[in-house]
């Protein structure tokens, strides 16, 4: 054990050196009571938190589970830490559960906040432009594919969701897919309901997110929605003709669910994620790659109403982040914020985040000097060399300086319902006429941030996308 920890137990358990320079021995001990953590819905980081706390210190440091509607059913927070969702962040800052973190506590050698990657320190861990949260992983979505199997067609890798659509098409009409063939889809997709409008989010940000523009699914001026624009209208069709492709047994899964059955050899191409849970089978297709998500090379620009290249003409892929993952907070209402800033330091810093976030099932690594040890977060069983190029290109997406976080505003699923339902009528083809649909999702967008107060919604929602004070 490094001198680092034992002295930042030190500091947890409260026995630190008198300012006189007298030691405690010397002057009445103050009693603290134990600190206390609670977890969203995740009981193997719980357990492997509990594990490494039990073999470095012998204060009893509770730690408990509960699921995000029990947790959201109360009246009040009084624990020391919550580790939670980051999606869940503007929920907690308006119910003031949560507190900025220290100025010390993000000085501290301990932390070492220059290793966490890009995009996770500019946005994920905060509200505004303070800090509220320390990372404990967050992943983002790939593109899979069997090179092999693409090259039968002369297609290359997808830079675009253009050219990802038309390799879905060309597979589709091949003999590739013929009955009997282990192949069961051209491309597989996180389907499923509750992570759909995270998915329609992944494929719309290179179509809106474009140079310094700060308006993506709301005006950053207005607060209105924007969800009715040409560049998210455009990607929940592309995402509507994809999901038409993937069968049935296939149309439900997660982005972990996703990337088991790709490395089990039923798809060309998929779209999900890898963690230590991923269920790798004993034989793995070769010829695989894990690559950025397609990107595109215009976007839709709204003040000249029209799409546009982008610089170069180059196509750019824009990560999407926050749509799953860990961060740990301190409580408002803790007693001893420095002591749970300590503890918060303990479990995310490098020495520690290794051990306690490839426990949970919704993490990967987010510190640039996890890179060397990225098969932490992965599957013993994915070959060196596949495992070694996920891990880059996850640090490389982490590390982007153009991203859009997933929604993190207060109310956030009433949003999120609103997404599934125009998600659904889309893909069923109820209305010959889309831009209805997403017109009707706008105005009940609208209609929630009118509910909330105009002027909130648009302060929570520039503080959502990690813009300071100073830009209002």
């Amino acid at each position: 054990m490094t001198f680092r920890i034992s002295s930042l137990l030190l500091l947890l358990l409260g026995l630190t050196i008198g300012c006189n320079g007298s030691s405690t021995k010397e002057r009445p001990k103050v009693e603290t009571p134990p600190l206390s953590v609670t977890i969203v819905a995740d009981e193997g980081m719980a357990e492997a938190i509990r594990r490494e706390l039990a073999a470095r210190s012998e204060e009893q440091i509770t730690v408990k589970v509960v699921t995000e509607k029990v947790l959201l059913n109360e009246k009040r927070f009084t624990d020391d830490i919550l580790i939670y969702p980051p999606a869940m962040m503007g929920e907690l800052i308006q119910r003031d559960w949560i507190a900025a973190l220290p100025t010390a506590t993000l000085d501290s050698d301990e932390l070492k906040l220059d290793d966490v990657a890009l995009g996770i320190f500019q946005t994920e861990t905060r509200w505004g432009s303070k800090p509220y949260a320390l990372p404990l992983g967050s992943p983002v979505l790939m593109l899979m594919v069997r090179t092999d199997l693409l090259d039968q067609f002369g297609l290359k890798i997808p830079q675009t969701w253009d050219e990802y659509a038309t390799a879905v098409e060309t597979i589709q009409q091949s003999d590739l897919l013929k009955e009997g063939h282990t192949l069961a889809a051209a491309t597989l997709e996180p389907l499923d309901e509750a992570y759909l409008p995270n998915l329609w989010l992944a494929r719309s940000a290179a179509y809106v997110k474009h140079g310094e523009n700060l308006s993506t699914y709301f005006d950053f001026a207005t607060g209105n929605a924007r969800i009715n624009t040409p560049g998210f209208t455009k990607a929940a069709q592309q995402l509507a003709a994809t999901a038409k492709t993937i069968p049935d047994a296939f149309n439900s899964l997660d982005p972990k669910a996703s990337a088991e059955a790709f490395l089990a050899g039923k798809s060309v191409m998929a779209i999900g994620w890898i963690n230590k849970h991923t269920i790798v089978p004993d034989t793995v297709p070769e010829d695989i790659q894990f690559v950025a998500l397609p990107g595109s090379s215009e976007t839709y620009k709204t003040p000249e109403n029209q799409w546009l290249p982008r610089s170069g003409n180059q196509s750019e892929s824009v990560p999407l982040l926050s749509s799953s993952g860990m961060v740990g907070s301190i409580s408002s209402a803790s007693g001893q914020t420095m002591n749970a800033a300590n503890l918060l330091v303990l479990l995310t810093g490098p020495e520690l985040i290794s051990l306690v976030s490839p426990a949970s099932e919704r993490t990967t690594f987010c510190r640039i000097s996890s890179l060397p040890m990225a098969d932490a977060w992965m599957p013993n069983s994915l070959p060196g060399t596949a495992l070694r190029q996920y891990a880059q290109i996850n640090l490389e997406q982490l590390q982007s300086p153009r991203h859009l976080s997933a929604l993190r505003i207060p109310n956030r699923e009433a949003y999120e319902n609103v997404i599934r339902e125009a998600m659904r009528k889309t893909m069923a083809g109820d209305s010959p006429d889309v831009d209805a649909i997403w017109q009707e999702a706008a105005q009940s967008w609208d209609k929630l941030s009118a509910e909330a107060g105009q002027q909130e919604h648009i302060k929570a929602f520039r503080n959502s996308q990690g813009i300071g004070e100073s830009a209002f």
